[in-house]
């Protein structure tokens, strides 16, 4: 009888905790969701890569499939041709840097922060025929051909940042003429559209090889310019409050039967003094919470004069949170040993100095085809494979 009575009291106890450790947990609980069928499945730790599309002063920049395959897959020469021998990045995030007209999707200023016509712009373009989703949809559908496994892409959409530099959103209509330094409700209405339009398209598309994993919060920092002399609540003066709100709008949206997530990389000081912030934004409700979060070292960069210590104190605090990381690289790499160095940097200290580093998103801003470029040129292919074995590292440790 006591046996008896000690097993049910153990059952009800791992029952107890697994609803509760789920409500409590920084993210959205890992494994199927149930609403959504019995294949879908919220990664945990999602690898997570940088794409960037849009107009550049030199022209259109568009992904295409001859670019695409190095991404979704790893790349061997094998008799002479580069031949798929497994996948690598599991999820795609899109970004709109700049519109035709010169706008940013940031913050910007009064003549170049994003309004209405720009953000139709950044939709249109994402859709294209043969572009962006679309050459993600068949590079996926080939691959899955080609590696004999089944290939589901993850796809963050990026929200372009209702800037508060804005003050007429739709510049030439009465409907939509929304002021966002004003008005953060302005500012979520925007949001709002631009999700529900994207939406709109992607179940028209009707994709069989990616899945809508959520948007991202495109503002590197939490803060939004507004002057104190005219805005004396610092609560108006940043994007905490608005963040939380769209958190919460899109965690209502769900696509396929599942719910929609919220991802944020915010800048180096999130690292360091603007750590209280993260560690707020990730402890806080699951309503409101944001659901992938990785901090920028920066230490890449040049400009920012930072050093291995800097880059291994982002990486201890990140873990001291639970933040995942962005590892960064691009084009300078080529020809600059130092910057050679510093990727190397970065392969190595988030494993070593993370503690949950297997568990947490990790993001890779990689310029604009750097990681193409590292697999088509010989002399830098080594840093394409020693980004493969970190990321299958990451996945193969999560899976045990």
């Amino acid at each position: 009888m006591m046996r008896t009575m000690n097993l049910i009291f153990i059952v009800l106890f791992f029952l107890v905790s697994l609803i509760y450790g789920c409500e409590s947990s920084p993210k959205y609980c890992s494994g199927t969701d149930k609403s959504a069928g019995a294949d879908f499945h919220l990664p945990q730790a999602p690898n997570i890569v940088l794409l960037y599309y849009g107009v550049w002063p030199d022209g259109p920049r568009d992904w295409t499939e001859d670019k695409l395959i190095y991404y979704l897959a790893y790349y061997q020469t094998i008799d002479g041709r580069p031949q798929p021998v497994d996948t690598l990045f599991d999820t795609v995030l899109c970004m709109y840097l700049r519109s035709s007209r010169g706008r940013t999707f940031e913050e910007g200023t009064p003549t170049t922060a994003s309004a209405q016509p720009d953000w139709q712009e950044c939709l249109d373009r994402l859709f294209l025929p043969g572009r962006q989703l679309n050459a993600l949809e068949k590079t996926a559908a080939d691959l899955q051909t080609e590696l004999h496994r089944p290939m589901k892409i993850n796809v963050i959409l990026t929200l372009p940042y209702p800037s508060p530099q804005i003050t007429d959103w739709s510049e030439d209509s009465d409907e939509n003429s929304w002021n966002f330094y004003l008005y953060d409700e302005h500012r979520f209405s925007a949001i709002k559209w631009f999700a529900t339009q994207a939406l709109d398209r992607w179940n028209q598309a009707g994709f069989k090889h990616l899945e809508l994993l959520g948007f991202y919060w495109f503002a590197e920092t939490h803060t939004n310019r507004r002057p104190a002399k005219d805005f004396p609540d610092k609560n108006d003066r940043n994007n905490l409050n608005l963040m939380r709100d769209t958190a919460r709008y899109i965690h209502s949206l769900k696509v396929n039967g599942h719910p929609l997530t919220l991802t944020w990389i915010p800048c180096r000081p999130f690292g360091d003094y603007y750590l209280p912030v993260v560690q707020e934004l990730l402890a806080d409700e699951p309503a409101q919470r944001i659901d992938y979060l990785m901090i920028q070292p920066n230490y890449f960069f040049p400009r920012f004069k930072l050093t291995k210590d800097d880059l291994h104190k982002i990486c201890r605090n990140a873990g001291s949170v639970g933040s995942g990381i962005e590892i960064e690289c691009n084009d300078t790499l080529f020809d600059d040993p130092n910057q050679q160095q510093k990727l190397l940097d970065y392969l190595a200290a988030p494993p070593t100095l993370h503690p949950h580093w297997n568990e947490v998103p990790m993001g890779c801003y990689q310029g604009s085809w750097t990681i193409y470029e590292m697999a088509t040129r010989p002399q830098a292919v080594c840093y394409y494979d020693k980004i493969y074995q970190f990321v299958k590292s990451r996945r193969d440790n999560l899976s045990h």
